[in-house]
């Protein structure tokens, strides 16, 4: 019976398992896919190295992480990082590209990079703003 309630164990845990949060991770990716009709996932990783040490990166699943090394920053390795995942995700039939980052870190990168802001959450964690930044893909029809 689905309203009788289950024996359970919950168990609170600072250091997870990698691989248990990888099960979490995987059931949500699925269970919205085929909530959405998104079809197949893929993994997306570019990365920049140099001396084959990585000192950029973006990665995701069409969806994604940025990062650049500190010193590499201002000389224009986000914005050609940016522009090959927007290309990956239309060659892959993505109509839009959502990026998720904090109000301390690349609200400008995004905003110079033709990105809207579409989502903040105020003072969270505290002391900065979590931001939702998106841009639609040109040559892709619009899957609202």
């Amino acid at each position: 019976m689905p309203d009788e309630p289950v024996a359970a164990e919950f168990r609170v845990e600072d250091h997870p398992d990698p691989a248990d949060i990888d099960v979490l991770e995987t059931q949500i990716r699925r269970e919205a896919s085929a909530a959405m009709g998104l079809g197949g996932e893929a993994d997306l990783a570019i990365f920049v190295r140099h001396g084959g040490r990585i000192v950029a990166g973006i990665s995701g699943w069409t969806w994604g992480d940025l990062w650049v090394a500190p010193g590499l920053r201002g000389r224009g390795l986000a914005t050609r990082l940016i522009a090959a995942a927007e290309a990956e995700a239309a060659a892959r039939g993505c109509s839009q590209t959502v990026h998720f980052t904090y109000a301390f870190q690349a609200r400008a990168l995004y905003e110079q990079n033709g990105y809207e802001l579409v989502g903040c959450v105020k003072d969270f964690p505290s002391g900065t703003d979590v931001l939702w930044c998106r841009k639609r893909l040109k040559g892709c029809a619009d899957r609202r």
